[in-house]
């Protein structure tokens, strides 16, 4: 468990799941509102219903970012030590996914980032690695502002993204 301001970033547990699907619900709304294309477009539930957030949790994989001053999930990742969409190489890499911030929330993004980055660290990781629609510019810039380094493409069914990497540990 990590703990940034008022905020706790630690495992989730069961009874997360629905605050976390509520935050995804929100963050589509979000992205139409915005007139972003990207969950709000892919059918998301479709690939990650409620069962798959549950499974997360009995793997140890899916974590949460609580408000401490509300008691409310400000986001959410699921932290993988294996990506289909990346080819084994030999390192020891971190992969970043389903990562969802409140739409209030200013920050929660990049404090659920540095967490997963901390996570890494401690377990002597060398790299995190995630990937982001292809199309999604401002995304793309957001993570390449937090040090995440474009990697290649990847296609997954309709999706196409770019993949990135920060280095982390040794590597630094």
């Amino acid at each position: 468990m990590h703990k940034m301001d008022n905020y706790t970033f630690r495992k989730a547990e069961a009874i997360d799941v629905e605050n976390i699907i509520q935050l995804i619900e929100k963050r589509i709304k979000w992205m139409d509102t915005n007139n972003i294309q990207q969950w709000n477009k892919t059918n998301y539930f479709d690939s990650y219903p409620r069962a798959y957030f549950f499974k997360k949790v009995t793997a140890g994989e899916l974590y949460v970012m609580d408000d401490q001053l509300t008691g409310k999930a400000a986001g959410a990742v699921v932290l993988l030590e294996e990506d289909k969409r990346w080819a084994r190489d030999g390192s020891n890499s971190l992969y970043i996914h389903n990562l969802v911030s409140d739409t209030g929330v200013s920050g929660a993004g990049r404090m659920m980032i540095k967490s997963c980055e901390q996570i890494a660290i401690d377990n002597a990781y060398d790299a995190v690695r995630l990937d982001c629609q292809a199309s999604n510019i401002k995304l793309n810039e957001y993570y390449k502002k937090q040090g995440y380094c474009y990697s290649g493409d990847v296609k997954d069914g309709n999706y196409i993204g770019k993949k990135r990497e920060k280095k982390m540990g040794k590597y630094l």
